[in-house]
């Protein structure tokens, strides 16, 4: 008869404990849980075994059976007790806090540019010597925006006209081109960042036959890229 009431009591526990479940994963277990299980525990087997003294007491029940009473009431009270605390007062659990947002992207590199110099506006005359006005617009349009944007680089090409033989030609585009390279390394850009090239008179913008022609095709372009 005892064992049949202690396995009623543990079942109806394990009943309620399973109902509590989605409750119980809202709450981190603490104190109030442990002391629930030592007053559950306290009032179940005092109540148990007093029920069943009382019972049996009439029907010549032994100690024994107020004693199993006891315990099973103690086991269920101790169970519920630490169910009922947790529930009632431990700690919620906190929700981790949302993630932080990612960083902003870098800004994009500007698109590629070329800036075109004028051999006879930029340069002096029939030489690789970089005027004033020349390097002014370099600093401006070429050494300023490649500190800002450290990826960029710098394709430096020199242009010539048709004037004067071939190797002649060739070795003033290098030299301009090359000019060119040097003012930017002086203002802080590593030469690792700038390709230099010398066309010669090899790839002109506009006929050579006229002299406003020739003079457009003596130049130096820089892209930027």
């Amino acid at each position: 008869m005892m064992r049949d009431r202690s396995v009623t009591a543990i079942g109806l526990v394990g009943l309620m404990i399973l109902m509590g479940c989605s409750a119980m994963r809202e709450r981190r277990w603490s104190y109030c849980a442990v002391a629930g299980g030592l007053v559950g525990a306290a009032v179940g087997a005092g109540t148990a075994g007093g029920l069943v003294n009382a019972y049996e007491g009439g029907h010549g029940g032994s100690h024994e059976e107020t004693g199993a009473a006891a315990g099973a009431g103690a086991v269920g009270g101790a169970a519920l007790g630490t169910l009922l605390g947790h529930l009632i007062c431990d700690p919620k659990e906190q929700a981790p806090p949302p993630p932080p947002p990612p960083p902003p992207p870098p800004p994009p590199p500007p698109a590629p540019k070329k800036i075109e110099l004028s051999a006879d506006t930029y340069f002096d005359f029939d030489k690789a010597t970089l005027k004033p006005e020349g390097k002014e617009k370099i600093e401006a349009e070429v050494v300023a925006p490649m500190k800002e944007h450290p990826n960029l680089r710098a394709l430096v090409e020199g242009h010539t006209d048709s004037i004067g033989s071939d190797a002649y030609n060739q070795r003033l585009s290098e030299r301009r081109a090359d000019a060119v390279r040097d003012y930017m390394v002086s203002r802080g850009i590593g030469t690792q960042r700038i390709t230099t090239k010398g066309w010669g008179k090899s790839k002109p913008i506009v006929s050579n036959k006229t002299k406003e022609g020739r003079a457009r095709n003596r130049r130096v372009e820089i892209t930027e890229e």
